[in-house]
């Protein structure tokens, strides 16, 4: 019985090492994980960024109304024609919904 009784104590003691074990290597992978989502993290800011470069890029050469248009979208967010013409408005004192729609749809064919 002592033999019996030893034996599991020592395979208890073999589960708890086992154990200690998997919990550091649990928290180095969680370690390894939080890098990785910082590093995509930072990659896809940098990879936002650069499109909303481009865009403004390419909103300069297509004329002071698109680029006023591109400024207001990059800071306001998704807006309709209304919204972005009463915008508009404010900034240069008129703007017309006809307009600003042909305009949209020249800074999509960009």
């Amino acid at each position: 019985m002592e033999s019996r009784i030893d034996e599991l104590v020592r395979k208890i003691n073999l589960l708890e090492e086992e154990l200690r074990k998997e919990r550091e290597l649990n928290r180095d992978i969680l370690r390894e994980l939080a890098v990785v989502r910082s590093i995509l993290t930072l990659s896809s800011d940098a990879y936002k960024t650069s499109k909303k470069i481009s865009l403004l890029s390419e909103s300069l050469r297509a004329g002071p109304l698109a680029r006023d248009i591109t400024e207001i979208l990059m800071t306001e967010g998704p807006l309709n024609i209304s919204q972005l013409t009463n915008l508009l408005r404010e900034i240069r004192g008129r703007a017309s919904r006809k307009t600003v729609a042909k305009k949209l749809r020249e800074l999509m064919e960009l």
